[in-house]
C-alpha cells in the first residue's frame, strides 16, 4: 500500500478549500427572463418586454444578448433597447422591472396565427465582460389579422351616400335652391 505524499495531499486541501471559500460565478439557474406576451400585426414593428430577476446572492452584470428569430417573416432585430433600458448590473434578490428588450419588423403579408421557436438570451456574469448565457426564454409572437370591411358593408355605405345626394340635388318642398 503506498502512503500519499504530502505535496498532494496539500494540493487536494487547497483546492477544496478554493471551492468552499471562493465563490463558483453565477449559474445559469440564479438569473431568470420572464417574457410579457409578443403581439403584432403584419408590416408592424414589435418591441418584447421583459423582467430580468436575479435570485441569488452574488451580483451579476448584465453584458449583452443575443436573440433568434424562428420565422422569415420576423426581420430586422434590433437590440438597441436591451443598452437603453436595463442596469449594468443585478445585486441579489433583485429585478430590473418590466423594460424592452429588443424590437423587431413583421414583414408585410405576414399571416394572421402564433409563430414559435424565437429565442432570447442575456449574457452576463459575475465578471464585468463576461459573456455567459445567464438566463434565456422561448417565445411565441401572434400575429394578428386586420380588420377589413366586407364587400357588402362597403355596398350599403356607398347605396347611402348615394341616396344622401339625391336628396340634396332635388327641391325641398316644392321650394327650388
Amino acid at each position: 500500500m503506498k502512503t500519499i505524499q504530502a505535496s498532494t495531499l496539500l494540493k487536494a486541501t487547497l483546492v477544496l478549500f478554493l471551492f468552499t471559500v471562493m465563490p463558483l460565478g453565477v449559474r445559469a439557474d440564479s438569473t431568470q427572463l420572464t417574457l410579457s406576451p409578443v403581439t403584432g400585426t403584419a408590416g408592424e414593428d414589435v418591441t418584447v418586454f421583459g423582467t430580468i430577476s436575479n435570485t441569488g446572492t452574488v451580483l451579476v452584470y448584465l453584458n449583452g444578448e443575443t436573440f433568434s428569430l424562428g420565422s422569415s417573416s420576423l426581420l430586422n432585430g434590433d437590440v438597441t433597447d436591451f443598452f437603453d433600458n436595463a442596469p449594468l448590473s443585478l445585486s441579489g434578490g433583485t429585478n430590473s422591472g418590466l423594460i424592452a428588450l429588443f424590437s423587431f419588423d413583421i414583414a408585410p403579408g405576414t399571416a394572421p396565427g402564433f409563430y414559435s421557436e424565437n429565442f432570447l438570451q442575456i449574457l452576463g456574469g459575475p465578471g464585468m465582460f463576461d459573456q455567459n448565457d445567464i438566463a434565456d426564454a422561448e417565445y411565441s409572437v401572434h400575429v394578428e389579422g386586420t380588420t377589413v370591411p366586407e364587400p357588402g358593408t362597403i355596398g350599403l355605405i356607398a347605396l347611402g351616400l348615394a341616396g344622401v345626394m339625391l336628396l340634396r340635388r332635388r327641391p325641398f318642398n316644392g321650394v327650388d335652391r
